[in-house]
């Protein structure tokens, strides 16, 4: 054998040396890549499908008020049938069933019709074309937590009228419970900073029974304004706002409701007094068709406080994602989908004959959470189970929302263009809430469309520990309530709020 032949095969084996270590790296590698793979899919799986995410601590209770406005709200839409264009057979249902044709009249109470005042039907002009912010705010409960909004929290000129609740009505008379009281008292000072804000007293709410029974007798009736008169004198309040969840289409609640209206103007204006009387009324068309005589309440309440707002939320009759507050109706829907929006409600409302400025725009500073049936669904519209685990039966404050995105991997947020809302999900959690950029977008919808004003529901469920900001993030010059903030500088921009 020579000596080049030698040296060739030297060389061919540790060629065949180098090809065989590189195949065990190759196998090596594959092996790393699958393992890996494994892991990567396994924890996946293990946060979407065992839900193993962070969720936020309850950063606020939710009033019972609240839980019972969407009890009802399932109910009344669920009993709803669509009115189909053309068909004169179109009917609407109260919430006790009844139907009601669509040409159906409002009869006038037996001995108890609605003649004008000898004082008149005025409201004072100068109320009139200013905007207005309206922030209801619920008395702290359980101030031991350390985290309950207080009176000394709140801003006296991020509002121009704060509605302060909950008062109930028992045995016909305005009830204010210990902590109640003494929250009137405490909102004074805010009174002595900003002499121009206004204070009422938020009354009615989805759970009190005893308004019901006070408003359908005339002896009943006055009793409560005699109340309310106390009540207004003793804490300095400017008025009272009423927010019945919901007259019905029975037993005369809706004429009776006017007739409460017609009272409390008329003995203001007996006594020369300048209170104001406003009201809270609801937002789906259904309920609108049912409870309320557009027209006596154009004429004796000093502006309406519409709750565009609980569009959609997770029942077992609508197992699907929505938006909590959508500005428009979105492409696909259609029907009875297509009136729950802002833009649908606010243009209503006009149309039975309410001022366009005595329309306030409700936007929620809260969302709501829903369980999806599958993670990979997460559109708008997307099956759902169950109430999402942040917050409490779904309803989820603004800090709620930013701590579940700040603590949480995999998250994704998007914002609807066609509503002017966003959402976000991680996992089968899917929340529908507002943010600044959406609350500006609305509230400039408001503006253009020379609406009243915005009515912020609620302070209680902004941002307003700053519980949303990272520890030792070195961020620095944040506001508490960003939302509410945001809604104030777009309302005002190039106008006065002290001029209200």
């Amino acid at each position: 054998m020579s000596q080049q032949q030698v040296k060739y095969e030297l060389l061919e084996g540790q060629r065949e040396k180098r090809l065989k270590y590189s195949s065990y790296l190759q196998i090596a590698l594959l092996i790393l890549l699958c393992a890996v793979s494994s892991v990567t899919v396994y924890t996946t799986w293990t946060i979407i499908y065992r839900n193993s995410f962070n969720y936020p601590p309850k950063l606020f209770d939710v009033p019972t008020l609240w839980i019972h406005r969407t009890n009802l709200y399932s109910q009344y839409l669920s009993d709803y049938v669509v009115p189909k264009e053309g068909d004169g057979e179109s009917r609407r249902r109260s919430n006790e069933g009844a139907a009601l044709t669509e040409n159906s009249s409002v009869k006038e109470l037996e001995n108890e019709r609605i003649f004008p005042s000898r004082y008149g039907n005025f409201i004072p002009t100068e109320r009139g074309g200013k905007r207005k912010l309206v922030c209801y705010y619920t008395a702290p409960y359980n101030v031991i937590r350390g985290r309950d909004l207080l009176p000394k929290d709140i801003d006296p000129h991020l509002c121009t009228h704060i509605n302060v609740g909950f008062a109930g009505v028992v045995n016909s008379t305005l009830f204010l419970d210990d902590v109640l009281r003494e929250t009137f008292v405490q909102m004074a000072a805010l009174k002595k900073i900003n002499q121009a804000l206004k204070i009422l007293v938020w009354t009615g709410g989805a759970d009190v029974g005893g308004f019901s029974e006070m408003v359908k007798d005339h002896a009943n009736r006055k009793h409560f304004i005699q109340s309310l008169k106390n009540v207004l004198e003793t804490y300095r309040l400017d008025g009272i706002d009423l927010d019945w969840e919901f007259p019905g289409g029975f037993d005369r609640q809706r004429q009776h409701f006017s007739q409460l209206l017609h009272e409390i103007r008329r003995e203001y204006q007996r006594e020369h007094r300048t209170y104001l009387l406003t009201v809270a009324v609801a937002a789906p068309r259904p309920i609108i068709d049912v409870a309320y005589d557009v027209g006596e309440i154009n004429s004796y309440a000093d502006f309406v406080n519409i709750m565009t707002y609980d569009y959609h939320f997770y029942s077992q009759t609508a197992p699907f994602t929505g938006i909590n507050a959508p500005l428009f109706a979105r492409e696909n829907e259609r029907g009875l989908l297509a009136m729950l929006n802002i833009n649908y409600t606010a243009n209503y409302w006009h149309e039975q004959g309410l001022d366009k400025e005595k329309i306030i725009i409700g936007l929620p500073t809260y969302g709501h959470s829903f369980h999806l049936a599958n993670p990979l669904n997460r559109r708008i519209g997307s099956p759902a189970t169950n109430f999402g685990a942040t917050g409490i039966l779904g309803f989820t404050s603004y800090s709620e929302v930013c701590w579940f995105q700040q603590n949480n991997i995999f998250v994704t947020t998007v914002f609807d263009n066609a509503t002017c809302s966003p959402y976000t999900s991680a996992g089968t959690e899917w929340i529908s809430y507002d943010d600044a950029v959406s609350l500006e977008c609305k509230t400039k919808w408001v503006k253009d469309n020379g609406f009243g004003g915005v009515m912020i529901y609620d302070l209680n469920s902004d941002d307003y520990g700053l519980f949303c900001r990272h520890e030792g993030d070195g961020v620095t010059g944040q506001e508490t309530f960003p939302l509410s903030r945001k809604v104030h500088t777009v309302l005002f921009s190039n106008f006065s709020a002290t001029d209200n």
